[in-house]
């Protein structure tokens, strides 16, 4: 019976330990996603580019453009649904945003780029994606994006016949309290 007795409590101790080990990871994902996603950005993951390409390809490509918010009081909306660009020529696009709330609020946007294997190839020269933007109550601002599709897409089996991309942007509520 002592043996029994020891080994629920030895369960009972792992059970707990577990519980107190998820408990800490839930508690310490925030601060460490606000340490490693800097570092990833810096990295590369928002496809930045230092000029635009040289060369021009004569294919068009239709950029379409998605806007969305997540949990935070803004309306955000691009200013045309899509645009049709030559592949390697230099684009521009804006957005509007509004705060609706009653106080500031920051935030930060995010982006997808669909289908998945172009993202390599949509390459930015200017974004106001993965940085803290501050608007004031009832605020409207205008963000523009300056990018271009480069023209490697065309040696890439993968992308050179898509015929379209999707640019979707995410705007999420920073919490400056902490």
């Amino acid at each position: 019976m002592a043996t029994q007795k020891r080994s629920h409590a030895k369960l009972v101790l792992i059970l707990v330990g577990a519980f107190l080990f998820m408990c800490g990871a839930v508690a310490a994902a925030p601060p460490l996603y606000r340490l490693f996603c800097p570092l990833a950005i810096q990295t590369g993951a928002q496809n930045r580019a230092k000029e635009a390409p040289k060369t021009v390809v004569n294919k068009v490509i239709r950029v379409h453009f998605d806007s969305n918010t997540s949990a935070i009081p803004w309306t955000f909306k691009a200013d045309q649904p899509y645009q049709d660009v030559r592949v390697g020529k230099t684009a521009m696009a804006y957005f509007t945003v509004t705060n609706n709330a009653k106080t500031p609020i920051t935030g930060r946007a995010t982006y997808n780029v669909l289908p998945d294997t172009m993202h390599d190839y949509v390459l930015k020269l200017q974004c106001f994606c993965f940085t803290d933007q501050t608007l004031q109550p009832g605020e409207t601002k205008q963000f523009p994006v300056v990018y271009f599709l480069d023209p490697r897409l065309m040696k890439d089996s993968d992308t050179k016949d898509v015929p379209d991309v999707t640019l979707s942007y995410t705007f999420f509520q920073l919490d400056k309290t902490k």
